[in-house]
């Protein structure tokens, strides 16, 4: 073999070897990546099964609609419908799914978990909603769309009110301009409660 074939050999080789290497680290990444999200989500529903408990002790006290929504939820109906959002929506904190009844949650948003409270109890009212007012086609989940946010409103804005009761937020202890925005929203939809 000439000098110029162990060459063309010798540069296959590596080449081949870089490659397999490069494929390797791919595949490592997104399996850590994948073992991250894994892990992000699992934090997110413990915080979120704490949100669930915390509500659950103060259920004597609930409104009407606060407390239809918190039986929904008891029921066991998001049973299995808890997924996350879809990477590309960032800024999205929660939102639901009026056909599959399901909520979408986004792990990479850290929240103090009083603030989860009224996120999480407005998404779920919406399927709750949904549940006792079933709709077949798209008109008339349109006739319906008010209705439902009206509801989720209601939920969203007594749940921050009964846990603001119960678990007072210090806007000086909220870690984020985010939750800090969130914080004077609820604040602000519930009367200047805080």
């Amino acid at each position: 073999m000439s000098g110029f074939s162990k060459r063309k050999l010798l540069v296959l080789l590596l080449l081949i070897i870089l490659i397999i290497g490069a494929v390797s680290i791919y595949f490592y990444l997104q399996q850590q990546a994948k073992e991250k999200e894994a892990e992000q989500i699992k934090t997110l529903l413990v915080e979120i099964n704490g949100v669930i408990n915390l509500m659950d002790a103060v259920k004597s006290e609930m409104p009407k609609e606060l407390l239809e929504t918190h039986e929904y939820l008891m029921s066991g109906a998001l049973g299995g419908k808890l997924y996350r959002t879809d990477p590309k929506l960032k800024d999205q904190i929660m939102y639901h799914g009026a056909k599959t009844q399901s909520v979408y949650i986004n792990p990479d948003i850290k929240l103090k978990k009083e603030l989860w409270i009224p996120v999480f109890y407005h998404e779920v009212a919406h399927n709750c909603w949904h549940s006792k007012n079933p709709v077949i086609t798209f008109e008339e989940f349109e006739t319906q769309l008010f209705n439902s946010e009206n509801y989720a409103y209601s939920v969203q804005s007594q749940a921050f009110v009964l846990a603001w009761r119960h678990y007072p937020i210090n806007r000086e202890e909220l870690k984020t301009e985010f939750e800090r925005k969130l914080f004077d929203n609820y604040n602000g939809e519930a009367g200047g409660l805080c």
